[in-house]
C-alpha cells in the first residue's frame, strides 16, 4: 500500500515542481507584457525586438486584428509596427505644461 501511495505521489510532486519552475513564470512574463502593452501611449521610449529604440507617436486598436503602434525612430522618420513588436518600455511619457517643449537629452 506504502508503494503503491508514494508510486502515485511521485508524478504528482514532479508536475508541481514542473508547474513552478517553467509554466507559472512564462505565465507571468506574457501577463506583464500584456498589461505594458495596454498602457502604452504616445510619447513612451520603447525598444522593439530588432532592438530599435524609438518613440511611440499613436496606438491604433483595430475593431479586428492586432493593436499596432507608429514609432518614430528619428525627427521625421516613423515607423507602423505590430505592439507585440514591443519588448519593453524604457521610459513613460513624460507629462509637460501646455507651454513647454519637451527636452530631447543626447547620450553619447
Amino acid at each position: 500500500m506504502d508503494l503503491l501511495l508514494l508510486a502515485l505521489a511521485y508524478p504528482v510532486v514532479i508536475a508541481i515542481l514542473f508547474y513552478f519552475a517553467f509554466y507559472r513564470p512564462v505565465q507571468q512574463e506574457r501577463r506583464r507584457q500584456r498589461e505594458a502593452m495596454a498602457s502604452l501611449e504616445p510619447g513612451d521610449l520603447v525598444l522593439t525586438q530588432g532592438g530599435l529604440m524609438a518613440t511611440v507617436k499613436e496606438v491604433i486598436v483595430p475593431p479586428e486584428g492586432p493593436t499596432e503602434v507608429v514609432l518614430e525612430l528619428a525627427p521625421g522618420v516613423e515607423v507602423r509596427a505590430v505592439a507585440t513588436a514591443i519588448v519593453q518600455r524604457l521610459r513613460p511619457a513624460q507629462q509637460h505644461s501646455p507651454g513647454q517643449a519637451p527636452s530631447r537629452a543626447r547620450e553619447g
